[in-house]
């Protein structure tokens, strides 16, 4: 079904495309040792041993970084005492760009690609850097190529034009075309690369996800967004005129459109993916881990032409490096592909003691540990490379001190009572202003968010009176929980908040799950008939600022938290809409407090938080019923 889906929304703009596309010009030389683009009639034509030569090739790559740099603690399921089997939970310190560097590092030779499926954004890093330690990072690194992720675009089109001049690699996005009106004009955004490898060309083309990039970042209308497969499909065309026969290209569509992309273009060879995050594994020991997996590595799709199309990605945030070894015969065609996702860990380990409480693993149970790791193909221990934390070292001195540093000012405490009492219209409302604040922080940090839904227990302290600083926030929202939005209509939305409510009253006393929300508000019935204790639910046009009963056939893009997005805490209409049609719902990759955090710093005026406003507060009245 999502493949028809994706072929639907691809077929109706094509005749379109196409035409636009046969309007591009041809690529430009570039001019670098590294990179050979076909610049000349010399590349139409190649010699015996370019045409007749197998070709070993090994493919490194990483993607949905997030901004993420450093390595981050993580749980693993691990067989570590042969005197009780079974498995135990060990903490590590996973990933980080100066573990994956080092892995690059030791692996890389003439015949290896290190690519980047792209996608920044998501942490303090970027908030306070806006991409220059990530591209500072690859440089680095040395990426052969990286593709455009939607949130490159997040601080609009001259930001992006800007980080580009940056950058000491090819950046690729074949179906993105700036007009002259752009900013992004003249950037060296290039539909595709060639490599000389051994003698042998290889193509790169990349490809980026067109609605969402347009419906969920800051890109202005000046940029072109062609059809994905029909522009893969024109520039592999091209490539081949070139005499290039082996293709890879670097996706930053999903793993589900890579798949649709497989199967409907010929003479690809290799899909390096990503903005979906997926695990995939064919060791089988990623799930013994504890860890969900999406697929195997690499994924095998039949194209047009019934020949293999291999498709890989290495998960997200940096937690590892995708290694897939390719052989070629001597027409370019694939013989082989093997490889996986490797997770790269630290040294220290933490295990849970009598009490289970983690503590620092013994002499004993590290040796253990690092025995049961030493047996898996799918985990490393990896040094951390030192020029990339020297890199690191003065943006995370800043970060941290920042941290510390006053983001405005609080007017009056904004409490985090989860259940409000009863108030009646024109009264002081009850309940938690400090859920309300995080809605609207959600709802103004998401261009694409009609509506945001906080539950209260995902905020843990008040805001109080006075100075409001960047930990005061962390304190506020400290969970490891992202920002999403989920596509979903009037009427889910009235059933998922009396869910919602339905939850933190029942037999589980979650009180936590109490729904709080920005661009919404309605009447509460406390103890009230399941699924009806909110009534009256209406929402607000942000561009009038009138508010209207809800439509219960529209659709509303909602924006909450990862946590009740899976539909936890009685959130059960958030899990079933997602289910049921994934491309509702879209991961936006920002930690939780970063929202929070620009709300303060960017939005409102004089940084200063000023007293709720009962009249955009989401609760209109709250009562108890009668037994």
């Amino acid at each position: 079904m999502v493949a028809t889906n994706f072929l639907k929304s691809c077929s109706e703009t094509r005749e379109k495309c196409v035409s636009n596309l046969k309007q591009l010009t041809a690529v430009g030389c570039l001019g670098l040792s590294v990179l050979l683009t076909a610049c000349s009639d010399d590349n139409d034509s190649k010699s015996s041993s370019q045409k007749d030569k197998p070709l070993e090739l090994t493919i490194l790559h990483t993607n949905d970084h997030h901004s993420y740099f450093e390595g981050q603690s993580f749980d693993l399921d691990l067989e570590i005492d042969a005197n009780q089997p079974g498995k135990e939970s060990v903490r590590v310190d996973l990933g980080g760009f100066p573990r994956i560097a080092s892995a690059i590092g030791e692996y890389r030779d003439d015949n290896t690609l290190v690519l980047n499926s792209g996608e920044l954004n998501g942490t303090l890093y970027f908030s306070l850097f806006k991409g220059e330690l990530d591209f500072k990072v690859f440089n680095e690194i040395g990426l052969d190529a990286y593709e455009l992720g939607n949130h490159e675009f997040d601080e609009g089109d001259a930001h992006l034009a800007n980080l580009l001049t940056q950058v000491d690699f090819p950046i690729l996005a074949s179906n993105v075309r700036p007009t002259a009106k752009s900013p992004l004009y003249g950037s060296d955004i290039q539909p595709y690369v060639i490599k000389e490898i051994d003698n042998q060309l290889v193509g790169i083309i990349g490809v980026l996800k067109s609605e969402k990039t347009r419906e969920s970042s800051m890109v202005s209308d000046d940029v072109v967004f062609d059809d994905e497969i029909e522009s893969v499909r024109t520039y592999v065309n091209e490539l081949q005129g070139k005499s290039v026969n082996k293709i890879i290209v670097l996706s930053h569509l999903g793993y589900e459109f890579d798949l649709v992309l497989a199967e409907n273009v010929a003479d690809i060879d290799v899909i390096v993916g990503g903005d979906t995050h997926d695990t995939l594994d064919s060791t089988g020991e990623l799930a013994g881990m504890g860890i969900t997996v999406d697929g195997g590595y690499p994924t095998i799709i039949q194209n047009p032409n019934q020949e293999p199309v291999y498709i890989v990605q290495a998960w997200e945030y940096a937690k590892g490096l995708g290694h897939l070894r390719v052989s070629f015969d001597e027409n370019g065609k694939v013989t082989n592909a093997t490889g996986n996702l490797e997770l790269l860990v630290g040294d220290q380990f933490q295990v849970k003691d009598q009490d289970g409480q983690w503590a620092v693993a013994d002499t004993s149970q590290t040796a253990a540990i690092e025995q049961a790791i030493g047996g898996l193909t799918t985990i490393r221990q990896m040094a951390e490379d030192q020029k990339i934390l020297d890199l690191i070292a003065p943006y995370k001195a800043e970060l941290e001190a920042y941290k510390q540093q006053s983001l405005g000012s609080v007017t009056e405490p904004m409490p985090f009572t989860r259940i409000p009492t009863n108030f009646a219209p024109g009264e002081k409302p009850t309940g938690s202003y400090a859920a309300q604040v995080v809605a609207d922080a959600f709802l103004t940090y998401l261009p694409k968010a009609d509506v945001a839904i906080q539950n209260a227990g995902g905020v843990r302290a008040p805001l109080e009176d006075g100075n409001f600083t960047v930990a005061d926030a962390y304190t506020i929202l400290p969970f490891s929980n992202t920002v999403v939005t989920i596509d979903m209509t009037g009427a889910d939305i009235v059933q998922v908040l009396n869910e919602a409510l339905d939850y933190a009253q029942g037999i589980s006393a979650s009180t936590g799950a109490f729904p709080y929300s920005s661009n919404l508000r309605y009447d509460v019935t406390l103890n009230a008939k399941a699924g009806t204790g909110i009534r009256n639910v209406d929402v607000r046009d942000p561009a009038t600022g009138n508010w209207s009963p809800i439509d219960p056939q529209a659709t509303y893009t909602v924006a909450t938290n990862s946590f009740t997005a899976l539909g936890k805490d009685g959130y059960v209409t958030f899990g079933k809409v997602r289910e049921a049609n994934p491309e509702s719902f879209e991961e936006s990759d920002v930690a939780y407090a970063v929202p929070l955090i620009e709300y303060f710093r960017d939005e409102l005026p004089d940084n200063i938080l000023p007293p709720l406003d009962p009249d955009t507060y989401s609760l209109k009245s709250v009562t108890t019923a009668t037994p």
